[in-house]
């Protein structure tokens, strides 16, 4: 049972390019008329728009086509539903598959990652439309790699802001560093910064004070920090002006009303338990998860909810997730590992998925709860993780947010403009509109009235480029 603690515990974080159709590195020009305008802002449809792209740039987009424009051979979108590109806030693009090793008489827990893994993932995450991540963690070495094999044009995937190993107090290979044993906050997020890592993240094993120190070091290099953290407060990290958390899990037992609380720190049980006993426990309209919205809102602390990679967890023994006809997309070193060895559910018995089950109602009403307490909110997917598929889970997570009562228009936002704004990258990317990027999703169905349209994908083009022209889906 220690081992099964160990695992549970210790690990939640939270290919060739031959396949693409028709792709094409041409920055000629392209000029598209009878395009439906997907507006993100404002949450409606500009019909019949032109649409002129000039590279990797949105040069012209409007309901009439300006007279330096009327040489271009212009192509008929048809009255397809054009949006931008999606952003996925929480995409582990090189994490590989979780073992055990045995190191100096011991079993250690390992994470590989690689840029096979990378290389794949992207080509997936195009697939399905998901044209920028943010990388929350894993190897510096293989992030970073992604960024500098991108920017020299060697490969082709989504733009990327990266963390590298998350901050951490215990060991975790290829995960995380151990600051308690290797080296002090300062110099871990020094290292970070001078190797040009954008993001710091911090885990769940750090205390009270190391979490409060990380996040002064990382503002004090100008590094946004966010945090995967658990038994540390959600409303302390807030009032301590951490920028991001990620995971629709604050299962803090600071958080319970008295008497709950003191039940479930007598009976909890380690590891991913909590993801569902804190919830049959906790009460979202008590006093402290009142004083938890309003720190998240007044400190404007944006939350990564990851619902996508919770719902598998806690439906894991389920055909529907375990069997997806899409895990044919993943990474066979990374579904092999899911189906022989890492789950988050290790050790779960029949009763615990019930359980699970039973709250899930819960965990979309915390979400909606956010939402309508006005907490910034974004589309993550938690990529790298069990039954994760990289690309479609997006789409999967936009429709959690609508089981949840979240409107589409909003959606939509999240996974845009609200993303963009969040990563500081919303002057070139989120929204179509003149001198933005070029990073296009081409749409059969409108999703402004079924976010499930937002699959009903035509063409996606990246900078310009043509990536994707009907993927086999």
């Amino acid at each position: 049972m220690r081992f099964l603690e160990c695992i549970t515990t210790a690990v939640f974080l939270c290919s060739s390019y031959s396949g693409y159709a028709n792709q094409t590195s041409n920055y000629a020009i392209k000029s598209f008329s009878n395009a439906n305008i997907v507006d993100v802002n404002n949450g409606a449809i500009i019909e019949n728009s032109f649409l002129v792209l000039n590279g990797d740039t949105i040069e012209y987009v409007g309901q009439t086509l300006p007279k330096r424009y009327l040489h271009l051979d212009t192509l008929d979108a048809q009255g397809q539903y054009v949006m931008p590109g999606l952003i996925d806030t929480h995409a582990h693009i090189s994490l590989g598959e979780v073992t055990l090793k045995e190191t100096r008489g011991r079993l250690a827990i390992n994470a590989n990652s690689s840029d096979e893994l990378s290389k794949w993932n992207a080509k997936e995450l195009l697939r399905w439309g998901v044209t920028f991540i943010r990388n929350p963690g894993g190897s510096s070495i293989h992030n970073l790699k992604y960024k500098q094999e991108l920017a020299a044009g060697n490969i082709i995937g989504p733009k990327a802001l990266i963390a590298g190993e998350i901050i951490n107090r215990g060991e975790f290979d290829g995960l995380t560093i151990d600051i308690n044993k290797n080296m002090s906050l300062q110099t871990a997020i020094g290292q970070q910064k001078d190797a040009g890592i954008d993001i710091i993240k911090l885990y769940a094993g750090l205390s009270d004070q190391q979490v409060k120190e990380a996040i002064k070091i990382g503002h004090k290099f100008d590094m946004k920090v966010i945090g995967h953290l658990e038994e540390v407060s959600w409303t302390d990290a807030a009032n301590w002006q951490i920028d991001g958390l990620v995971h629709a899990m604050p299962i803090s037992s600071k958080l319970l009303p008295k008497e709950a609380k003191e039940q479930y720190e007598k009976h909890s049980r380690p590891g991913a338990f909590a993801h569902f006993e804190w919830y049959e426990s906790a009460d979202l309209n008590s006093i402290p998860m009142l004083e938890l919205y309003q720190a998240l809102r007044e400190n404007k602390v944006h939350v990564d909810p990851t619902l996508i990679a919770f719902k598998n967890s806690f439906y894991g023994d389920s055909q529907h997730v375990i069997g997806h006809p899409n895990l044919k997309h993943v990474h066979p070193e990374l579904l092999n590992n899911w189906k022989t060895f890492f789950t988050f559910n290790i050790g779960w018995k029949p009763e615990d998925f019930s359980r699970a089950r039973k709250v899930w109602p819960k965990v979309l009403s915390f979400v909606n709860r956010l939402y309508k307490e006005g907490v910034p909110l974004t589309i993550g997917t938690d990529l790298g993780n069990p039954w994760v598929i990289p690309g479609f889970s997006v789409h999967q997570e936009m429709q959690l947010f609508a089981d949840a009562g979240i409107p589409n228009s909003d959606i939509l936002r999240m996974a845009t403009i609200n993303a963009a704004e969040q990563l500081n990258i919303a002057e070139h990317h989120g929204s179509i509109e003149q001198g933005k990027a070029s990073n296009l999703l081409f749409l059969k169905n409108n999703p402004l009235e079924n976010i499930a349209n937002t699959k009903t994908i035509t063409k996606v083009f990246l900078a310009g480029n043509l990536v994707n022209d009907q993927f086999d889906q």
